[in-house]
């Protein structure tokens, strides 16, 4: 129950990070008075840190050999993961890309 409720808490900072990094306007006064006094994108980049060390953190406590796969089944997945990771990475870096800038009010198609 704790750990739900401060992953979830991690989870609302990071998006009031992203929030003051691209918003303007009301919503970005608002977000900008609960993050407090940091750089646009400062809290942003804390938060986006210590969701990744989650995960890292919780995987030390596991033991190796009991959480590997065995060979047969890295035969069939490492070819696999070369082959999508390259296409995730950069369908990840054109969507940043996309949307690097600021809203600053309705964009509609």
């Amino acid at each position: 129950m704790v750990t739900s409720v401060a992953v979830a808490a991690l989870f609302a900072a990071h998006g009031l990070g992203f929030a003051t990094a691209r918003l303007t306007g009301p919503p970005y006064e608002r977000a900008r008075r609960l993050v407090g006094r940091t750089r646009a994108g400062a809290s942003f980049a804390l938060t986006a840190v210590l969701m990744a060390a989650v995960p890292v953190a919780a995987g030390t406590a596991l033991p190796l050999a009991g959480a590997a796969a065995d060979g047969a089944t890295l035969a069939l997945l490492v070819p696999a993961l070369l082959v999508v990771t390259p296409l995730l990475v950069a369908v990840q870096a054109g969507t940043w890309w996309v949307f690097r800038h600021r809203v600053t009010g309705p964009s509609y198609l």
